[in-house]
C-alpha cells in the first residue's frame, strides 16, 4: 500500500521517517519532495570498472553553490546526493524517482538504485545524475531534484541496512564499493 500525504504525516510523527531539515512543504498527495545537495563526484575517465578486481573509477570532488552551479553537459554522468538527510523505518519501504519537469528536459536522478532499504538512518541518499537531453542543465545546490514514494511492508524488516549495508558510513555522495558482488560457489 502507497502512503498518501495524511499517512506520510503519520510516520513522520512516529518516527518511522525522518526528513531533516524538514518542512510541511515537503509533503506532497503521494510522496516527499527532495532537494540536491552541495557535494558532486565526477567520474574522471581513463580506468576500465572491474568488479571482480573492485576497480572503480577516479572522481572529482566538486562543490556547487548558487552562484557556481555545475553545468551538466549532454550524456554526462554525476553522483550526488540529496539536501535533506533521511531515516526510514523498518515498516517502510521507500522509492526515490525524478520529477517530471527534470526528466521533461532529459535528467535522471536514479539509474536503477531506486529503492532505500528500511534501516537507513538519518543520511543523504546518493543519486546518479544523468543528462539525456539535448542542452546542457545548471544543477543547484537545494533545487528540488526528486520524489519519494512510500509503501508500508506487510510486515516490519527483521533485517535494517544500517546494520550490515555497504553503504551505511557514508554520510553525502557514496563512491562506488565493490564488494561481495559474485554467488560464492
Amino acid at each position: 500500500m502507497m502512503l498518501s500525504n495524511e499517512d506520510i504525516k503519520d510516520a513522520l510523527k512516529s518516527g518511522q521517517l525522518i526528513v531533516e531539515p524538514f518542512s510541511d512543504e515537503l509533503v506532497k498527495s503521494a510522496g516527499v519532495t527532495l532537494h540536491l545537495g552541495e557535494k558532486i563526484l565526477k567520474p574522471m575517465p581513463g580506468k576500465i570498472v572491474d568488479v571482480r578486481k573492485k576497480t572503480v573509477p577516479d572522481f572529482e570532488e566538486l562543490t556547487i553553490t548558487l552562484e557556481r552551479p555545475y553545468a551538466l553537459r549532454p550524456g554526462e554522468f554525476l553522483l550526488g546526493h540529496t539536501y535533506q538527510r533521511i531515516t526510514v523505518g523498518n515498516s517502510l519501504g521507500f522509492f526515490i524517482e525524478g520529477r517530471s519537469t527534470l526528466a521533461r528536459v532529459g535528467l535522471t536522478i536514479v539509474q536503477t538504485a531506486m529503492l532505500v532499504y528500511p534501516g537507513h538512518r538519518n543520511r543523504a541518499v546518493t543519486l546518479e545524475l544523468a543528462n539525456h537531453g539535448p542542452n546542457t542543465i545548471l544543477l543547484y545546490p537545494k533545487m528540488k531534484i526528486a520524489r519519494v514514494a512510500l509503501f508500508l511492508l506487510k510486515t516490519p524488516a527483521s533485517e535494517e541496512y544500517d546494520d550490515t549495508g555497504k553503504y551505511r558510513e557514508q554520510s553525502s555522495v557514496g563512491r562506488p564499493i565493490f564488494e561481495d558482488e559474485f554467488l560464492e560457489e
